[in-house]
């Protein structure tokens, strides 16, 4: 299965991704991370998700990121056909959106959330990995852990 975790400007509507990464939970080396060039008119920037959450500043979005055409033909290419699956879905899929929206692409792939994937009772168990793990919030890092998690979860 392919996770995905999305780093954004913050938690507020007007936010966009920042940075975006998957990884497959069967094959370690299959993965990817970038950080994304703002749109012209992706201004919003929380300075508290900045120092306390992602620690990515915007500076770095422009000196190291893809453009967001990039973005999405590299999602498109390494997920076409796939069910992409993430843990908090509704703000992944949210900023992904924006992505596409912002290029006019469509997107290749589709949504899914981790919890659907686990057995009865499973997300009790995710929800105390959850609280008792510190939460890196690199979307690369995040992947890595959701898809060791579930994977647990769906081995015991």
């Amino acid at each position: 299965m392919i996770i995905v975790d999305v780093e954004a400007s913050g938690l507020h509507q007007e936010s966009y991704p920042i940075e975006i990464a998957w990884q497959d939970s069967e094959q370690p080396e299959s993965f990817d991370s970038f950080l994304i060039v703002p749109a012209d008119d992706w201004t919003y920037w929380d300075e508290y998700a900045e120092s306390e959450i992602h620690h990515i500043s915007r500076e770095q979005l422009f000196d190291s990121g893809i453009t967001v055409n990039e973005a999405c033909e590299r999602l498109n290419s390494a997920l076409i056909n796939q069910v992409i699956y993430s843990d908090a879905v509704e703000y992944d899929q949210r900023w992904l959106m924006k992505l596409f929206d912002e290029t006019e692409i469509k997107p290749t792939f589709s949504f899914g959330s981790v919890i659907d994937l686990l057995p009865k009772g499973g997300d009790l168990k995710y929800n105390k990995l959850l609280e008792s793990a510190p939460v890196k919030h690199r979307a690369l890092d995040d992947a890595r852990q959701i898809a060791a998690w579930v994977h647990h979860i769906l081995e015991t």
